[in-house]
């Protein structure tokens, strides 16, 4: 089960990056596809797969080989072990109930923090 929750986990991080990397330019989060930022490039199946897809194409745009960040891997892992790390102490449907608190608190705070970065043209403070 801890195995479901991970992988849930991973694809609400991919979705909590789509979110950090939208909200703050005032794009839609639902259209258009995801798309390397550089070359516009719409991203395929292998590139849509949570940490794994970074892992495969080394970071890097398949196309226009740009760098695609750290960022991205970090914040779907952290997402993948919110998710599944509170039933390895609590009860199944309370520990899937924490992991998606856990979730949405991440999301929250990645997503603000792409919002002040973006607001404050990547300076800090």
């Amino acid at each position: 089960m801890s195995a479901y929750l991970l992988l849930l986990g991973l694809l609400l991080g991919s979705f909590i990056n789509l979110a950090a990397d939208r909200i703050p330019r005032g794009e839609s989060i639902l259209r258009p596809r995801s798309h390397c930022r550089a070359c516009g490039r719409q991203l395929d199946a292998l590139d849509l797969l949570p940490v794994l897809g970074y892992a495969m194409r080394g970071g890097r745009c398949a196309t226009c080989r740009c760098w695609i960040g750290a960022s991205a891997p970090i914040v779907e892992g952290v997402a993948g072990l919110c998710m599944a790390a509170p039933i390895l102490w609590l009860p199944l449907w309370p520990g899937v109930v924490a992991g998606l608190g856990l979730v949405v608190c991440w999301g929250v705070a990645v997503t603000g923090l792409a919002v002040r970065r973006y607001a404050t043209g990547g300076r800090s403070g």
